[in-house]
C-alpha cells in the first residue's frame, strides 16, 4: 500500500534551494529507514504569508490527492490557521520551522512542530551577552519583525545585564550603512553587542563591520543562530573581532546520526548537508514513526538526530533538543567559519519557559515564513 505525503514547500530568494533541500532531506531519511512504498506530492506556497493559499493547497492535497500526512515549512503563526483542517480531516500535519515565533493558540492534537529553536538560541545568546554587563542590541530590519530581539532581551534580563541601546539596520543594499550603530557603540557604554541578523542583511552587516574595523568590532558580539548559518558564513569575509553564537546544529557536530545523515545527503544529492536537509531528515524520522500501525500520535515521541536527542513535548507538540555554543572565526581564506565550542542541554521545563513566555499586549511583525524573503 502506498503512503502518500503532501509537502507544502516555500520559496526563498536568499536560500533558493530551501524547498529542494527540505524535500531531499525527507526522501533521504525515508530511504535510510527503508521506507520505499511512499509517494510525495508537493505544492508551492511562495513565501508563506498568504494563509488562504496555504489552506487551499493543504485542502487540495487532502481532498484530491488523498494524502495521509502533510509536511509544511511554516512559522507557527502561519501553521495555526491550519489546525482546524487537520482536526476536521484527522490527518496529521508536521510543520518544519526555524522557531523564531511564538504560539498564540493551544497546541493541536493533530499537529506537530519540528523546530530549530531559534528563540531559545537567541535567549541563550542574550543570557551570555548579559553576563558582560551592558549590551547594545543590533537588529536587522528583517529580524526585527520576528521575536528574536525580544527573546534576546529576556535572556539579558535573566543574567543581570541590561540593553543600553537599540540599533535597527536598513534593508536597501545600495543604501546600507552602520553609521547609527557606530554612534550608539561610541555613546552607549556597551560592554558587548547582541547581533540579531540573518540572510543578506547579515552579510551586509559583516561587510560593513570589516570596513569600519577595528572600532566597529571593539566589543564582543553575541550572534543569533541564523547569523551563524554555515551557508551564509561561507560567503562572508571575516571582519575581525570576537563573535560568539548559539546554534541548533552544525556540520562539525560528531555523532553516529550525523555521520549517517551527511553520508546520505552526499550519496543521494552530491552536496553538503544544510539546516534545511536536517529539517527534512527529522521529518522523515517522525513520518516513519507515524507509519507504524500503532503510532497515532507524535506527542512525547523522542528520536536520535544529527543534532542530538530530540523530543516532541506533549504539552506543546513542539520539539526541543540540545543547543550548541560556538564562535564565528576566520578560515584559511579569511572567510567566516562556525566553530562549535560546547553543548547546552535543554530540559523540558526550559523549553516550556521559552514557549510560554510571551510579550504582553498587541504585537506585530512580518507574516512570511522565516528566511522566506
Amino acid at each position: 500500500m502506498i503512503y502518500r505525503i503532501g509537502l507544502l514547500l516555500p520559496r526563498s530568494t536568499d536560500y533558493p534551494s530551501l524547498g529542494f533541500d527540505l524535500a531531499d532531506g525527507l526522501r533521504s531519511s525515508l530511504i535510510a529507514q527503508e521506507r520505499d512504498s511512499i509517494q510525495i506530492i508537493s505544492e508551492n506556497i511562495g513565501f508563506g504569508e498568504d494563509q488562504s493559499l496555504n489552506y487551499a493547497k493543504a485542502e487540495k492535497l487532502i481532498l484530491q490527492d488523498d494524502v495521509s500526512l502533510i509536511i509544511a515549512y511554516c512559522n507557527i503563526t502561519n501553521a495555526e490557521p491550519l489546525y482546524g483542517l487537520a482536526e476536521a480531516t484527522q490527518r496529521p500535519f508536521i510543520f518544519l520551522d526555524a522557531g523564531m515565533q511564538q504560539p498564540h493558540v493551544p497546541a493541536s492534537s493533530s499537529c506537530y512542530h519540528i523546530s530549530l529553536q531559534g528563540l531559545h538560541a537567541c535567549r541563550m545568546a542574550g543570557f551570555l551577552a548579559g553576563e558582560t554587563g551592558k549590551t547594545l542590541m543590533a537588529t536587522s530590519f528583517y529580524d526585527g519583525g520576528y521575536r528574536g530581539p525580544w527573546s534576546y532581551a529576556r535572556g539579558v534580563e535573566e543574567s543581570g545585564g541590561s540593553v543600553c541601546g537599540n540599533y535597527v539596520s536598513g534593508y536597501k543594499v545600495a543604501e546600507f550603512n552602520i553609521d547609527g550603530y557606530m554612534a550608539l557603540l561610541a555613546s552607549s557604554g556597551a560592554d558587548s553587542v547582541s547581533a540579531c541578523f540573518s540572510s543578506y542583511l547579515a552579510g551586509l552587516f559583516m561587510k560593513a563591520l570589516k570596513e569600519k574595523q577595528p572600532a566597529a568590532t571593539a566589543r564582543p558580539f553575541y550572534c543569533s543562530p541564523f547569523m551563524a548559518e554555515e551557508q551564509l558564513l561561507s560567503k562572508c569575509e571575516f571582519p575581525g573581532g570576537t563573535f560568539y553564537t548559539v546554534v541548533p546544529w552544525a556540520t562539525s557536530i560528531s555523532n553516529n546520526e550525523q555521520q549517517a545523515f551527511i553520508k546520505a545527503i552526499r550519496a543521494h544529492k552530491e552536496k553538503e548537508a544544510t539546516l534545511f536537509h536536517l529539517l527534512g531528515w527529522e521529518a522523515g524520522l517522525a513520518t516513519a514513526h507515524l507509519m507504524q500501525g500503532q503510532a497515532r500520535s507524535l506527542a512525547g515521541f523522542s528520536y536520535n538526530s544529527p543534532r542530538g536527542r530530540v523530543t516532541i513535548h506533549p504539552d506543546t507538540n513542539t520539539t526541543y533538543a540540545p543547543l550548541y555554543k560556538g564562535m564565528i572565526i576566520a578560515d584559511h581564506d579569511n572567510k567566516c567559519r562556525l566553530c562549535i565550542t560546547g553543548t547546552i542541554p535543554v530540559t523540558a521545563d526550559e523549553h516550556l519557559q521559552v514557549m510560554l513566555d510571551r510579550p504582553e499586549g498587541v504585537s506585530s511583525g512580518w507574516k512570511n515564513n522565516y528566511l522566506c524573503i
